[in-house]
């Protein structure tokens, strides 16, 4: 079965998955004991096929037995079907964690090779074991929270699976016995918070860090855990690949591990650990951002897709300088968009008037790291001299660059300066905007910080915008003409 959890008129309740409809399962056998003559059937489907997934878990094989029979009563009579609202369009409901409330969730670190590795450490003779929390689940399409209390937000996709009976001393032989089923879970991860102690668990339990879906799947459709394929990208680039058979600790060594230092229970979410590929381990690292897509996909569970949202539930929110931020970002986010364009179009070099896009490009990261520090060097020093007047020297640097640079690259660096805006600004008051410092052009004269950020940062990034519009509008209209 493939079981679910789904949110209609504002409840969530369980369902299973049968070609892209949703059966209501609770509902389904509650109809179908009453066309059997059962007394009190509402009661019996709410205690054997409860609506909620960790409570259905408890019933055992039991119950799922009984679901098995409610999806088929619900099948084979769709006029019932439709009439009592048993089943669903997948398109009209909304599908939420299929365990929105589980009752321990245990995670396993550095449990498939190629990914201790990259972190430069040792194979664990044991499994390391860390915790995240029921606040962190959410939905398999449900956005992704980025709060300004991280600037290194990072995936993981990983392979997990739910406990469906009480487990105690557990022999690895008979491990799967006591497993439900397998899902997908993305292990969002804030590095910066995670590596600043020597415990990992402030770095995994932001709310809306662990995206768990699209469904359950139970054993008796998926035998062999240890022969799946699971594939994540970012904004249609591949990450992560690898095979669950590459897991140091498979599921019947992990059952039997961990139910030998506490008791499992139904509902127990056990996520099994993350291949190489993280954004952390990348030269330079390479963290999420704003609108950046992920998606996870497992042999025959499906794919959970993600969307990263910035938040504004953090102390900082509110600041004009937050604002300045949010704004920074959103241009350079545009601004790297340019890097995706075909190799040509970056390349492009239509005149010594107009740069191409690839020296713009350079020049931008150039340009946003140079002003970022000096807006901290004169708020750190009120009243000295600011600017240098670098366009030209910067120019010629961004000229040379480009000859030795590919747009992955200047896509990469970007990335990073985007998050370097939001780290400059969180550093800093709202009170140095009415610093006022002279610039070293006289034509400026003495402006406020202010006038700094607006001028050299907001403004310059709104004409390298316009300028790399011009550029490949111009290139696409003589390919155009020339073809």
């Amino acid at each position: 079965m493939h079981l679910v959890s789904y949110e209609r008129d504002g409840s969530i309740r369980l369902g299973c998955m049968v070609s892209n409809r949703v059966v209501d399962l609770n509902r389904s056998c509650e109809v179908m004991l009453e066309k059997q003559g059962k007394i009190r059937a509402r009661q019996l489907a709410e205690a054997y096929i409860p609506p909620t997934m960790r409570e259905f878990l408890q019933g055992g094989e039991e119950s799922l037995a009984l679901a098995r029979q409610a999806v088929d009563f619900a099948v084979i009579n769709p006029d019932i079907a439709i009439k009592r609202g048993l089943i669903y369009n997948e398109g009209d409901v909304r599908l939420a964690a299929p365990l929105p409330s589980p009752g321990k969730i245990i995670c396993v670190g550095h449990n498939y090779r190629e990914h201790i590795l990259e972190m430069k450490r040792e194979l664990p003779t044991h499994p390391v074991i860390f915790a995240k929390f029921p606040n962190t689940i959410i939905g398999p399409t449900d956005d992704i929270p980025l709060s300004s209390i991280t600037e290194q937000l990072d995936y993981e996709a990983e392979f997990a699976f739910v406990i469906g009976k009480p487990a105690r001393n557990v022999p690895q032989e008979q491990a799967l016995d006591y497993v439900a089923g397998y899902t997908i879970v993305n292990d969002v991860s804030a590095r910066d918070l995670q590596r600043r102690t020597l415990q990992w668990l402030q770095g995994k339990t932001l709310d809306g860090s662990a995206p768990m879906g699209p469904v359950l799947v139970t054993t008796d459709e998926l035998d062999n855990p240890h022969e799946l394929d699971i594939v994540l990208t970012v904004n249609g680039q591949e990450r992560q690949r690898s095979n669950t058979g590459n897991l140091v600790f498979n599921v019947h060594y992990l059952v039997s591990f961990l139910s030998h230092i506490m008791t499992l229970e139904p509902g127990d979410l056990v996520v099994t650990g993350t291949p190489g590929g993280v954004g952390a381990a990348m030269e330079p690292p390479v963290f999420l951002q704003h609108n950046d897509v992920v998606r996870i996909e497992i042999d025959k569970i499906g794919a959970i897709e993600n969307r990263v949202k910035r938040t504004a539930a953090h102390p900082l929110a509110g600041r004009k300088l937050d604002a300045y931020a949010v704004r920074l970002e959103e241009q350079l986010e545009e601004i790297t968009r340019y890097c995706q364009q075909p190799e040509e179009v970056i390349r492009w070099k239509p005149s010594a008037e107009a740069w191409s896009m690839l020296e713009t490009l350079c020049h931008v990261e150039e340009a946003m790291r140079y002003w970022l520090s000096d807006l901290t060097r004169v708020a750190s020093s009120p009243g000295i001299e600011w600017g240098r007047g670098l366009q030209h020297e910067e120019r010629l640097s961004a000229i040379d660059r480009a000859a030795h640079v590919n747009s992955k690259q200047i896509e990469q660096e970007l990335q990073l300066t985007r998050t370097l805006v939001r780290h400059t600004l969180s550093t800093l008051d709202d009170s140095i905007l009415s610093i006022e410092s002279p610039h070293r052009n006289p034509k400026f004269g003495t402006k406020p910080m202010s006038f700094l950020i607006d001028h050299f940062l907001v403004e310059h990034l709104d004409i390298h915008l316009r300028q790399l519009g011009r550029n490949a509008s111009h290139f696409h209209l003589l390919r155009k003409a020339g073809n």
